[in-house]
């Protein structure tokens, strides 16, 4: 970790930012790379956010001069830009002042109430989301009238995307769990959406509380008929397994789970039910998440590079001494650190050298997939007693 510029600093992937309970000394902003926030609860490490290019985390704490609620740790190599408690406060020091109390007034409040609701142990954010949606909502309709008539849109409501990152900042949450409780009290009435549509990709969106007086006592009765049902803020969410992730993307299953192993896809995108995969876990030997058994091939189920390491040496001995160095360097370009073994193995030494040396970066799609397709063939005419 470390630059020459003292205003920037460096992390590597799963180095930690800041631990939760920590002085807040310091807030940072993303110049490039992710980082993601998280609580540890009963040993188990949540994700609640995963920040990118250009989002601030860490001035909440600054602002209401508490201590981190979070841990937070680089999600990939990533610099931050470091902003101290002087850039925050002279940020903040150019809004009137009007602003600035109601800013830190909502800050502290929301502080406390998100204190309050993790001391409880929820679950669930339901009744979170709740309070921080009413001091909002509240702050937002007590606005000055000058003040309003500059804000976007005032009358409409709550601005929704200000109102996401107040929420993921304070009590961090993911974007997943605020859209679902929103939708269950707009589905209830409880709360009035508008959706004004303004030639971009999304609409901007706006909440009003319908009966602001009664909000909290509404929606804290609402939230004990849900414990009765077992009610989480993702259970609403729609659940795909890998065969339509694979359709909805135009791809394959099997791409996507060496996607998933290579980790080209984010962490906190796949969820599984608890129940079912302790049942299922329960079934299996002791030493079963321990390692992991590669499924065997037959030979007409050889079609990626990567299977080559189903195929026994002897075998594709015969075959590299027919393919020759150029399609040898061309298989050694496209293939992972496990097939670029097998080929080195089982080449001579000074051959492996003169493949090693002719590897490119960049590989003709249609060049690859040719020279897999004859290794294949040839491995497959081999192992069928063709030695011609």
């Amino acid at each position: 970790m470390g630059r020459s510029s003292p205003n920037i600093k460096s992390f590597y992937r799963g180095q930690e930012i800041f631990k939760e309970g920590q002085e807040s000394s310091v807030a940072y902003m993303i110049k490039k790379g992710a980082v993601n926030i998280y609580k540890v609860q009963n040993n188990e490490k949540i994700i609640l956010a995963r920040l990118s290019e250009g989002e601030i985390f860490g001035e909440m704490g600054i602002i209401s001069k508490g201590n981190r609620s979070a841990n937070a740790e680089a999600a990939e190599y990533c610099d931050l830009v470091i902003l101290t408690e002087q850039i925050i406060f002279k940020l903040l020091d150019q809004c009137p002042r009007t602003i600035q109390y109601m800013t830190r007034l909502l800050v502290k409040r929301l502080a406390r109430t998100g204190e309050m609701i993790s001391a409880k142990g929820h679950r669930s954010h339901f009744t979170s989301i709740c309070h921080i949606l009413d001091l909002t909502h509240q702050t937002h309709v007590s606005m000055p009238r000058d003040k309003a008539r500059k804000e976007r849109n005032h009358d409409l409501g709550v601005e929704y995307s200000k109102l996401c990152k107040t929420i993921r900042n304070i009590i961090l949450v993911s974007q997943s769990d605020i859209d679902a409780v929103i939708n269950r009290l707009k589905c209830l009435k409880i709360i009035e959406v508008t959706d004004l549509r303004t030639g971009k990709a999304f609409s901007d969106r706006f909440i009003q509380i319908s009966d602001p007086d009664n909000f909290l006592e509404i929606t804290a009765n609402l939230f004990k008929e849900l414990q009765q049902t077992a009610y989480t803020t993702t259970s609403e969410l729609q659940v795909v397994d890998i065969y339509e992730i694979s359709d909805m993307l135009e791809s394959d299953p099997r791409i996507i789970y060496k996607k998933i192993a290579n980790e080209d896809f984010p962490e906190n995108m796949f969820m599984f039910d608890r129940k079912m995969v302790s049942e299922w876990a329960a079934e299996k030997e002791p030493d079963y998440f321990s390692k992991v058994r590669k499924k065997k091939k037959s030979l007409e189920e050889l079609e990626y590079i990567e299977d080559i390491v189903f195929v026994d040496n002897a075998t594709l001995k015969q075959a590299f001494t027919r393919l020759g160095y150029h399609k040898l360097s061309i298989l050694m370009s496209v293939a992972e650190d496990e097939a670029r073994k097998k080929i080195i193995s089982n080449l001579a030494r000074k051959i492996a050298k003169i493949v090693q040396d002719e590897i490119r970066d960049q590989v003709d799609e249609s060049e690859a997939e040719d020279a897999v397709n004859e290794l294949f063939e040839m491995v497959r005419r081999l192992k069928g007693g063709d030695n011609g």
